[in-house]
């Protein structure tokens, strides 16, 4: 069973959740802002998918989930279990490796250019993205890179866009899952719209570049999310 971590009603697997049912793979959300409990036994785990959300790694009083979360992430990656983070949840990666997640030198919201490094050139997944590519951003927040990890994009604003981290831990700061339906709810909600106001960006114009952008990105996320869980889940179940 993968399950999904969900931080905020409006921030679910998106694309991820569609690709995972086409390839037979099982996946459960955990809504965690709704109360839902973590899995405590691993052993029938085969991966986390670890979404987005407005709240920062170490806002522990305001949402204790984040503790146990962090230290569920800590041991599955002990475990080597395939684990995809996405915005909050890739910080939620990075700091469960011991790195440190502070506020970006700006805050990036909309669709905005992101480039790959010369590993993301060769990652197994990462490559077969175009250079640059599209994607949507949403996020005010960043984060060291970890000990061991493979930087896989960068952007103008944001220096650390996506990391690998042994075969298959991906982090990745921007939001590949995210639908037109979704992100017409994040414009749509009076917090979205003031933390695009906030970045200088208007959720209109977001909208009206969403049908073109999103058109072209969405084969490309569909080929990442299902090459990494061919790749990942098919070994974990050939390992047990």
């Amino acid at each position: 069973m993968i399950f999904g971590l969900y931080h905020d009603a409006q921030e679910g697997a998106g694309l991820i959740a569609e690709v995972l049912k086409e390839q037979g793979l099982s996946f459960r959300p955990v809504r965690l802002y709704d109360g839902e409990g973590l899995p405590r036994d691993t052993s029938d785990l085969e991966g986390l998918v670890v979404m987005g959300g407005p709240m920062n790694v170490d806002d522990i009083a305001h949402f204790p989930f984040l503790l146990p979360e962090l230290q569920l992430l800590e041991k599955v990656i002990v475990e080597k279990k395939p684990i995809l983070g996405i915005c909050l949840g890739a910080q939620l990666i990075a700091k469960a490796l011991g790195s440190r997640v502070f506020p970006n030198k700006k805050r990036e919201v909309g669709w905005h250019l992101v480039s790959l490094t010369a590993a993301g050139k060769v990652d197994p997944h990462f490559s077969k993205f175009p250079d640059p590519l599209t994607v949507l951003q949403w996020h005010g927040d960043t984060f060291d890179l970890p000990e061991g990890a493979v930087p896989l994009a960068r952007s103008k604003d944001c220096e650390n866009q996506a990391f690998r981290w042994g075969e298959a831990t991906y982090a990745l700061q921007f939001h590949l899952e995210a639908t037109p339906s979704m992100l017409a709810q994040w414009c749509g909600s009076a917090d979205g719209r003031d933390y695009a106001q906030g970045a200088g960006e208007s959720v209109e114009s977001i909208l009206k570049a969403t049908p073109k952008a999103f058109a072209s990105l969405e084969p490309h996320a569909r080929r990442f999310f299902a090459s990494a869980a061919n790749a990942a889940f098919n070994k974990v179940r050939t390992v047990a």
